[in-house]
């Protein structure tokens, strides 16, 4: 099974239902993701906090719809640890793991975390790009750090067994965390900053540091972070991270966050991306997520190796965390 680690797919699912549809993932989502062989997501709530939207309101608004939407569907289900995540690949389904893309809808409030939980969220990221009251993102201010109440936010995540993922971090609140937490580290959906200088890249060090954690990076197909030349934004230059990243941590700290976005209207890239589209030449959309393998194999990753970074590591990540 291939999992992504990264997907806004229950942004998509939010605004058709608003519009009047029903079973979105099946109708718009499914047969792409089966095309793509995926099986398996991390589709997370994203509160928007760039365009003038209340976060909570965003937040709160995903998470009604999710509900209704999961409701309804009989293709895909939740998990919350390693054996549901195999039990839906058994019965045929696909495994959703929820994730949250930043907790600024939580304002102060960290018992909306516990709230959060009850929903079915295994996953959390502080921060989208904005400072918050719990830490900053790579759009604050790069002196700012995770703050007193963000580092009780971190223990209540890891004390709940979700997975911490610090993709969106800037600089400082990535090393305070590195510095607060006791358990893996995620950054699900970041390339190398040797390779491309997008802020939300990782540096070498920190690459290593979320190594030393038992922890994972997820490939990232987003063009904005592949290269900082336009026509070097495509699939191969893509390998060139997997391999760099494969070279200085191990295979086994490897994994996908993709972060499709061809389904959502393009002005929600403008808070953070000045091209066209997030598009990546070659592999537009999960349904393409083979070609990157075949190129994988060519560059000289084994089956073992594209398996483990397929899916297998993410089972790993999740049964460590929440077994």
């Amino acid at each position: 099974m291939i999992f992504d680690g990264h997907s806004d797919i229950f942004s998509d699912v939010r605004y058709k239902r608003e519009a009047g549809e029903t079973q979105v993932l099946k109708n718009h989502h499914l047969e792409r993701l089966q095309k793509g062989g995926i099986g398996g997501a991390c589709f997370v709530i994203w509160a928007d906090t760039f365009n003038g939207f209340d976060p909570k309101d965003e937040m709160d608004a995903i998470v009604k719809a999710l509900q209704a939407e999961m409701a309804e569907t009989e293709d895909f289900v939740l998990v919350h640890n390693r054996a549901e995540v195999e039990a839906a690949e058994k019965a045929g389904k696909f495994a959703i793991l929820l994730g949250i893309e930043g907790l600024a809808g939580i304002g102060e409030d960290l018992s909306k975390i516990d709230a959060l939980y009850e929903v079915g969220a295994r996953h959390a990221m502080l921060t989208w790009n904005e400072e918050n009251a719990l830490a900053t993102g790579v759009k604050g201010s790069p002196d700012r750090g995770v703050t007193d109440l963000g580092r009780k936010a971190i223990k209540k995540i890891q004390d709940k067994k979700m997975i911490l993922d610090v993709s969106h971090l800037n600089e400082k609140s990535f090393w305070d965390v590195i510095d607060a937490s006791n358990g893996p580290i995620l950054a699900s959906h970041s390339n190398a900053k040797a390779l491309a200088g997008a802020a939300r890249n990782l540096t070498d060090d920190q690459l290593k540091a979320i190594r030393d954690t038992n922890g994972l990076v997820g490939l990232n197909a987003f063009n904005d972070f592949i290269s900082d030349i336009r026509e070097e934004q495509d699939v191969d230059h893509l390998v060139n991270h997997a391999s760099y990243i494969a070279d200085k941590i191990g295979v086994e700290h490897l994994g996908f966050g993709f972060d499709f976005f061809e389904f959502l209207n393009t002005d929600f890239m403008k808070s953070y991306s000045d091209q066209d589209d997030s598009l990546l030449r070659g592999m537009e959309d999960c349904s393409k997520v083979p070609v990157l393998l075949e190129k994988m194999r060519k560059a000289g990753f084994t089956e073992k190796d594209l398996e483990m970074i397929s899916g297998g590591n993410w089972l790993n990540l999740i049964q460590r965390v929440m077994g």
